[in-house]
């Protein structure tokens, strides 16, 4: 029992203060980048160029890297010709194919020989088929020559140098890392401390003393540590930079 009323009024509030310090949470954080993605060709080649260098702001579809093209256009200028060396054929046998089905409608040629137009025709219309396929597969290695910014981004690491052999055969050549540009908050907690923290919720961030919201995008469990990672989404990008120690709150 209070003997006083302001004792209770006293008593109160520090049972409320309490409370909320109970309630809340609070821990360091690093920031890091939110995504990073590894580029690379689908193509082998020797790399030409790479025109950008690390720390280099680049806008969607600015090329980052160029291989050599004359092997790719050598190709090409083959499929090319294939194609319109077996063209006058294909047509050739086409038409033979209409005055034979015209013939046997006249009751002029047999059915034999209908057929052998018709082979005749499916044969060449094959070896052309495959020339304009070849010819198409050349012309889109020919634009895989260029590594081209697929979003705008940062540049963070390039894997190759000029005059650089690539292979990319059973498995494609990590080129250049880049960045998105968005940062995250990222922190590591005991998994008993993470309390009232779910995908989705909400969180201050605290960077060279100014406050910035977030919400929490994952987590992820460390088995060799025992620690749970946790990911924060910024909403509105701060002034600082990769590494950057800040504070995280929650309720």
């Amino acid at each position: 029992m209070c003997n006083k009323a302001v004792n209770c009024v006293l008593l109160l509030a520090m049972m409320a203060v309490t409370s909320l310090v109970q309630a809340a949470g609070e821990s360091d954080a690093v920031l890091r980048w939110e995504q990073k993605a590894a580029l690379s060709l689908p193509v082998s080649g020797v790399v030409e160029t790479v025109h950008v260098e690390p720390g280099q702001r680049v806008a969607k579809g600015v090329v980052l890297l160029s291989l050599d093209k004359r092997p790719f256009q050598y190709r090409l200028q083959s499929a090319k010709s294939r194609l319109a060396q077996l063209a006058p054929g294909r047509d050739e046998a086409w038409n033979e194919l209409q005055r034979a089905e015209e013939l046997y409608e006249r009751t002029v040629l047999s059915e034999v020989e209908l057929a052998q137009a018709k082979i005749d025709f499916a044969e060449k219309d094959a070896r052309f088929g495959e020339a304009g396929a070849d010819t198409d597969q050349a012309e889109l290695d020919l634009e895989y020559a260029e590594l081209k910014a697929p979003f705008d981004l940062i540049v963070l690491k390039n894997h190759v140098v000029a005059g650089q052999t690539v292979t990319n055969r059973l498995q494609a050549t990590p080129m250049m890392t880049v960045t998105d540009g968005q940062l995250a908050a990222v922190m590591s907690l005991a998994p008993e401390l993470i309390g009232g923290l779910n995908s989705g919720s909400g969180v201050n961030i605290i960077v060279a003393g100014k406050a910035h919201s977030g919400k929490v995008e994952g987590f992820e469990y460390d088995a060799k540590s025992g620690l749970v990672e946790i990911t924060i989404v910024i909403d509105d990008q701060p002034a600082a930079t990769v590494g950057q120690r800040v504070r995280v709150t929650w309720q």
